[in-house]
């Protein structure tokens, strides 16, 4: 199952009072942020990474974009009988290097072993904590006329794993975008208003959840969107468009008009963010939807329904 990651947002599983008691226990230190994910990935190791990378950079991502600063980390890891030894050491260095990497501490570590068949090799359970230094980057704080800024190129992940499930061969040439954000979110400082993970849904999802949530309508350039050939071809093999395509390492932000340039200079400067993007804007139209501009200028309006769950993780 995938869960959501704002408390109110629908969630699978998890009911109102359930949310309301986890709440509750933050509540007595709310410089503390937590956020916790369930990885799921098909296939679990790939080409430049594995299940194990996913897990903790998307833990450290989820956090990093509420604005605080990430500290340490806890895993579960489920394994599968069978699992070759290989693997469990290639997915333990990767734990650790994407940890170091990230600059968090893995803090505690449980695993558990299932019989052959009842896992598809392993699932890996990542909960990030941290500390928050400054104002929170809230929904709430988005305004009319504020860019939308995508911090790296869009589908790269889902392409490299489409690819190397059907044996399309573009793997080679588009790599999985999984990465650890925390430090491309800190070189752009105070300058932006909101930040999303783009993960399960792709950058369609997030747009429709802020639409919704926000109650104002985005608006998106499809020329502008940055995405690699590669992944464009593969992901079309599939059906799959670029814009509902999961990432693994890209953010989508909400900037300011005046701090737009400052904040592309500063993201484009940095290893992760090099291909950032500015590819539209939100507009004071309260019809919380998201417009899609093609590139012959016909619109595609699609409304953004509250709370509505993506698709796992590929």
């Amino acid at each position: 199952m995938t869960y959501t990651q704002e408390w109110d947002a629908a969630q699978v599983g998890f009911g109102p009072e359930v949310r309301a008691l986890v709440a509750q226990a933050l509540d007595p230190d709310p410089t503390v942020v937590v956020r916790a994910g369930t990885y799921v990935v098909d296939p679990p190791f790939f080409g430049n990474g594995d299940i194990g990378r996913v897990a903790v950079c998307g833990a450290v991502n989820e956090l990093a974009a509420t604005g605080a600063e990430p500290r340490h980390i806890a895993l579960g890891i489920v394994l599968e009988a069978g699992l070759p030894l290989d693997l469990v050491h290639r997915l333990t260095a990767s734990v650790r290097a994407a940890a170091a990497e990230a600059g968090v501490t893995i803090a505690a570590v449980d695993t558990q072993v299932v019989r052959a068949g009842e896992a598809d090799r392993v699932f890996v359970t990542a909960t990030a904590f941290g500390v928050r230094g400054g104002p929170p980057l809230d929904l709430a704080s988005v305004r009319p006329g504020d860019r939308i800024v995508v911090t790296g190129p869009l589908g790269s992940h889902a392409a490299h794993l489409v690819s190397l499930r059907d044996g399309l061969g573009y793997e080679h040439h588009v790599p999985s975008d999984c990465a650890p954000l925390g430090g491309l979110l800190h070189t752009v400082g105070a300058g932006i208003h909101h930040a999303r993970t783009v993960v399960a849904g792709g950058l369609a999802e997030v747009l429709r959840q802020c639409a919704a949530g926000r109650g104002l309508t985005l608006r998106v350039e499809e020329s502008a969107l940055p995405v690699r050939y590669e992944a464009r071809v593969a992901l079309a093999a599939r059906g799959l468009a670029p814009l509902d395509a999961a990432c693994a390492g890209c953010l989508c932000l909400f900037v300011p008009p005046e701090r737009l340039q400052s904040v592309l200079t500063a993201l484009r400067a940095h290893p992760y963010g090099r291909h950032a993007a500015a590819v539209g804007e939100v507009t004071a139209d309260p019809m919380g939807a998201v417009e899609l501009v093609m590139p012959d200028g016909d619109l595609h309006t699609g409304a953004a329904p509250a709370g509505s769950v993506p698709e796992r993780l590929l």
